[in-house]
Parts: structure tokens; sequence; C-alpha cells
């Protein structure tokens, strides 16, 4: 099997660990790290209008479950620290995206 790619820029998911108290039944989910993802970049002001927050979402995917959902982000450096260097593959990769509200009006939510 091959890396999964990010369905909204086409780059390779990376790797990044999870915290220990998330409750995750794995060790790492793969995410999409690239700060021009126009996912990540509409996120901004999703969340600023949504949710009257300064933080965004990049796209998650669990490599066990195939399950895909934003991951909430605070700054654009956040959770690249946790990115490790590994050779995975999903198991089974979802076909459909997360939830986006609004994806044909232009905007999108996570």
């Amino acid at each position: 099997m091959t890396r999964p790619r990010c369905p909204h820029c086409d780059d390779l998911l990376q790797p990044f660990t999870l915290p220990e108290e998330g409750g995750w039944d794995s060790e790492f989910h793969l995410a999409c790290f690239n700060d021009d993802c126009p996912y990540y970049r509409r996120g901004w002001k999703w969340m600023e209008e949504h949710y009257g927050v300064r933080s965004s979402y990049r796209y998650r995917l669990d490599p066990v479950s195939g399950e895909a959902s934003p991951i909430a982000v605070w700054s654009p450096d956040a959770l690249k620290s946790r990115i490790i260097e590994a050779d995975v593959a999903a198991e089974r990769v979802s076909e459909e995206d997360p939830p986006d509200n609004n994806a044909s009006a232009g905007g999108s939510g996570p």
C-alpha cells in the first residue's frame, strides 16, 4: 500500500504521534501538514466566523479505521513537532471527506 494523499491538495499525509491522554486506539494518525492546503487555509476564517476562535483545522486520517475528520490546530506550527518518520499506509481509506459545510458556496466547515 502507498501512503494516502490529502484529497484537498494531493500532498502525502504525514504520520504524527497522538497525545497519550487523547483516548485514541492507535499511537499515530496521518494528517496534511501543507500550509498551502485549501482545507487548512479556509479553516481560519470558518472557525472565526462559526466559533469566534483563532484556529483552523487540518485533514486527518486514522490509518486503522480509515475514518477521516478535521483535527483542530491553534497555530501554523501546532502538531508539527509530533510528525514522525514512519513507513505507514492506511488499512482502509474512507472514500468520503470529513463534513464540509457550505463547500458549494465557496466556504466550508470542518
